[in-house]
């Protein structure tokens, strides 16, 4: 048998064996609580004498054997930690609990240890803040947790079938929704939809309605101080009022009237400075939003709606500012400093800046404010400034909530260097001299060798 020939079958033999030894992968998603058990099946007709189901943490930091089975069909639960019951020769069943999530695997023990299957299996946890009926005017926080989620995965909040277009976030295997201001075109039903290349693999609907009238209700909004933020504050009511008037109280100040309206008349705007931030409806004795469009950092505070001189709503407006330093311009080779601001403290609330990686958030830092420790910033210090550092997001969560999200982009200046004197121009101009300049040795040397070659006398010839 030829050389070539003999390393094709060994080869072949190492690829088929590599095969052989492939794990069939599944996946499993289930909802945590529901009355549908989890079933997971074992290959068909396994060849060993005794099996058993591992089970291990998504993270790999706990495992356990949690039933052995011997191929005449007796087993033995060596797990208390599941409620587990055995199904069909070697398949199992389990009750649909947070804790069993991770990967089991079907392993063959006797004659020898071979891995069979493995199945992944995520719970899928939906969370809502604070309930199901909404209050007019509030934000709406919705979070989809999926304990392991794959790369080829991508976890998301649709309406419809169309990706929303509210504040969403992909971290720490969540997707988080914030539905602004809400009102009655806002409620419905929003999926949490878990894709796989495109597929889909799991949708589970969470569904909520909202409470017409502002009246009595004192919801905190949180925006970010951006060119395009805005924010939509709502004052709504049954009853007809014939005069609505908008105050803004920058706390600890006193209150200052922003604009007012008659009924189906005018609206009269009193700021004097940046009117051209504020936009509102005619008021139809019913309605009266106000709308401030960019939002700006010391916008925050208090916001009451009067109709008739009775209070319709009181809004509180919490402002996030970012930034980064130097002011002047950022570079490579020199540190920069990005600061996350609010504008006012508030307790358990957590500052964090997220770098944005293809559409997930990855935490570098985060801090929990308290009324005791009075800070409003959050700062981190980058070294230096390279490719994969541009874009970051601070957020604010309340508890495990969502509240806002502002980005920051950053930019590496261009390198501006005088034509002709690009780093590849200059080497090749010294690729182009040293060739020059050996050539130039290369002609000396030969140009000397044949003067020698032409000065020294012929061999004398032997006389006859």
């Amino acid at each position: 048998m030829g050389m070539v020939q003999w390393w094709t079958l060994l080869w072949i033999s190492w690829y088929c064996h590599t095969l052989s030894a492939e794990v069939l992968v599944q996946y499993k998603y289930f909802v945590p609580g529901q009355r549908k058990d989890i079933s997971l099946q074992a290959p068909a007709e396994p060849k060993g004498t005794e099996f058993i189901w591992e089970w291990t943490s998504h993270d790999g930091s706990n495992k356990r054997l949690i039933i052995t089975i011997q191929s005449n069909g007796d087993f033995v639960r060596n797990s208390l930690f599941f409620s587990i019951s055995k199904e069909s020769k070697y398949g199992i069943r389990l009750e649909s609990q947070s804790e069993i999530a991770g990967v089991f695997t079907f392993i063959q023990t006797k004659p020898e240890n071979v891995n069979l299957a493995q199945i992944k299996v995520s719970a899928v946890k939906v969370n809502q803040s604070p309930r199901s009926i909404i209050n007019e005017g509030s934000d709406v926080a919705l979070s989809c947790e999926v304990s392991y989620l794959p790369d080829s995965a991508t976890l998301a909040w649709e309406r419809d079938r169309e990706p929303t277009a509210n504040t969403t976030l992909l971290y720490n295997n969540t997707a988080h929704i914030i539905i602004h201001s809400a009102e009655q075109y806002s409620a419905g039903t929003y999926n949490c939809t878990l894709r796989r290349n495109g597929a889909l693999i799991f949708s589970v609907p969470h569904t909520f309605r909202v409470n017409e009238g502002t009246f009595r209700t004192h919801p905190t909004l949180y925006r970010g101080s951006l060119n395009s933020s805005e924010v939509v504050l709502i004052c709504h009511s049954h009853s007809s009022f014939n005069k609505a008037e908008w105050y803004w109280t920058p706390l600890p100040q006193s209150s200052i009237l922003l604009i007012s309206a008659d009924k189906h008349k005018d609206v009269s705007v009193s700021m004097e400075t940046d009117k051209e931030r504020f936009s509102f409806d005619v008021y139809d004795g019913h309605k009266f939003p106000l709308r401030i469009s960019p939002v700006k950092f010391g916008d925050s505070g208090r916001y009451t709606c009067y109709y008739d001189g009775h209070v319709a709503a009181t809004v509180t407006l919490v402002t996030i500012w970012v930034s980064a330093e130097p002011p002047g311009g950022l570079s490579r080779n020199q540190s920069v400093v990005l600061n996350c601001e609010i504008s006012q403290g508030i307790d358990n609330v957590t500052l964090a800046w997220l770098r944005m990686k293809g559409g997930r958030g990855e935490l570098v830092k985060q801090e929990v404010l308290t009324e005791r420790a009075p800070k409003t910033m959050l700062s981190l210090t980058l070294p230096s400034l390279t490719e994969d550092q541009l874009h970051w997001a601070c957020v604010v969560f309340t508890g495990s909530v969502l509240r806002a999200q502002v980005p920051l982009h950053l930019t590496l200046p261009t390198t501006h260097i005088k034509q002709g004197w690009s780093t590849e121009t200059v080497v090749r101009v010294v690729i182009v001299a040293l060739a020059t300049l050996g050539m130039l040795l290369v002609l000396r040397w030969y140009w000397s060798w044949t003067r020698l070659q032409a000065s020294e006398p012929e061999s004398a010839q032997p006389e006859e």
